[in-house]
């Protein structure tokens, strides 16, 4: 079993094609969709799939559907019982309590959080993102508990896992992979964690950090972020790599008070 650490990004999905290869279950994080296997098995195509499913991924999601196509024989499965709950709350009003107080908990901290921007008051949006941060933290861990009690059984598997779900393969005794990781090696460079990343990993294994001052800097890496989608224009181009980690090389060497005038900078009204 092995638990491949990713991200929605085009350029991703060579790598994750190559791990998914080499086992005979593949697991993706998502919850289970009735039109999945239609669209794989080539019933619907994958273009009404992605529009159906109104993915916010959409070039990603295609894509990654075509290459699931490829890797015939495999099994494929969808296992994300947390995301199933909320779909299960959102669409019956009723699902596991945990996952309906822990939805409730961290959507109202972020909507407080958006809401602070409108006073763009740099300390208290400081103190929101961190707010929000720790209840995403404890969403994480949960998220990764039921799904590894999910997983236990599965052998020779390689599962999709989101980059902050740092525990999954601790909790399964999995090995592991980080794409990014791979992508960085690849070039001849070392990967560097977000600020963003270093706030919920601290979180989840209960670290010390400067959390103010990370909250500074993932303020500003998130004002600076791309947010569209990027696609590869050849074979080793990592456009989303490359620009998010020239991003924490720029934010790393910020200080808490330039964090804040650049902040007033990008959000005080005109």
């Amino acid at each position: 079993m092995k638990v491949v650490y990713t991200s929605p990004r085009v350029e991703n999905l060579q790598f994750l094609k190559s791990e998914f290869s080499s086992h005979d279950v593949i697991v993706l994080e998502e919850p289970k969709n009735d039109l999945f296997y239609d669209a794989l098995e080539g019933k619907i195509t994958v273009d009404f799939y992605v529009k159906k499913i109104g993915t916010p991924y959409p070039l990603y999601t295609g894509k990654l559907m075509e290459m699931l196509k490829e890797l015939r024989g495999k099994e494929i499965m969808q296992v994300e019982p947390y995301l199933e709950e909320v779909e299960k709350l959102k669409n019956l009003g009723e699902g596991d309590e945990r996952v309906k107080e822990m939805e409730k908990r961290v959507n109202v901290l972020y909507i407080d959080y958006t809401e602070s921007f409108l006073k763009v008051d740099f300390e208290e949006i400081v103190e929101k993102i961190l707010r929000f941060s720790k209840a995403e933290a404890e969403r994480i861990a949960l998220r990764d508990e039921m799904r590894a009690k999910a997983l236990e059984n599965l052998d020779n598997a390689a599962i999709e896992a989101g980059m902050n779900h740092f525990k999954l393969a601790e909790i399964l005794d999995a090995k592991s992979v980080r794409i990014p990781e791979i992508i960085a090696e690849r070039i001849g460079a070392r990967y560097l964690e977000s600020p963003g990343e270093k706030i919920l990993r601290a979180f989840i294994f209960k670290e010390d950090e400067d959390f103010k001052l990370l909250a500074a800097r993932n303020l500003i890496f998130t004002t600076l972020l791309e947010k569209r989608e990027m696609e590869p224009d050849f074979d080793g181009d990592f456009p989303h790599f490359m620009q998010e980690q020239k991003l924490v090389r720029f934010v790393d060497k910020l200080d808490y008070e330039k964090c804040k005038k650049l902040f007033h900078k990008f959000w005080s009204p005109k």
